[in-house]
């Protein structure tokens, strides 16, 4: 039925004419190594079918049987990074990847605690570093949460938050892992915590415009298809 519905919501994407496509991770839950790339294999050929430009990122469900290496292999994209950037309607778009044990170490096959995430030392200063050069206003997306103290957050969330702050360019901050729909407003940024396609919720699209953005929750195209 997921993957129904996911044929469903990339039809209505492109439809839509959007742009950009960016899956926040937790794209499967195997039971096994085999299990998870079958169902990964699905869900990329369903995505390939996005007009647009398309990112990947993994949750810690992704990594329950796979390596990230692995993860993007089996997207057949072998080589991507797990935390990048892009440019996109005048913003820059910085993906982190929290999925690290607080002792720095990757997520790999299973070997992690989803509760305990971490962003490492190296990542902090590469989002420090993408922050000061940015020269357009800046939209951060993230699997874990960093807006606040939850189980759901990395445990350097405070860090990342200061970071953020003290930039002065980030206007929003998307996130996932927590299964619900969330807002909260720290420091004059918002944070949005998105529900996921599991629960059955729809896309959320931001409709970047010159005097700011505008999200658009369960979204879906006026046209037919």
């Amino acid at each position: 039925m997921a993957l129904n519905r996911l044929y469903e919501k990339i039809s209505a994407l492109n439809a839509g004419g959007v742009q950009t496509l960016v899956l926040m991770g937790d794209l499967v839950n195997g039971n096994s190594e085999a299990h998870a790339k079958r169902l990964l294999r699905e869900v990329s050929a369903l995505c390939d079918s996005f007009k647009g430009t398309l990112y990947f990122m993994h949750g810690n469900h992704d990594l329950d049987y796979l390596s990230k290496a692995e993860f993007y292999n089996v997207l057949g994209r072998a080589g991507d990074p797990s935390r990048f950037q892009f440019e996109a309607g005048g913003y820059t778009f910085i993906c982190l990847d929290g999925n690290f044990s607080p002792n720095e170490t990757a997520y790999d096959h299973g070997n992690f605690i989803w509760q305990k995430a971490f962003l490492p030392e190296e990542q902090l200063d590469w989002l420090r570093g993408r922050l000061a050069a940015s020269l357009q206003p800046v939209i951060i997306i993230s699997h874990q949460r960093i807006d606040h103290e939850t189980k759901f957050a990395v445990e350097n969330h405070q860090d990342v938050r200061e970071m953020i702050s003290l930039s002065g360019k980030v206007k929003a901050v998307f996130q996932g892992h927590n299964h619900e729909d969330d807002l909260k407003w720290v420091e004059g940024v918002s944070y949005y915590t998105l529900s996921a396609h599991t629960d059955d919720a729809g896309p959320s699209a931001i409709i970047l415009e010159p005097a700011g953005y505008r999200l658009a929750r369960d979204f879906h195209s006026m046209e037919s298809v």
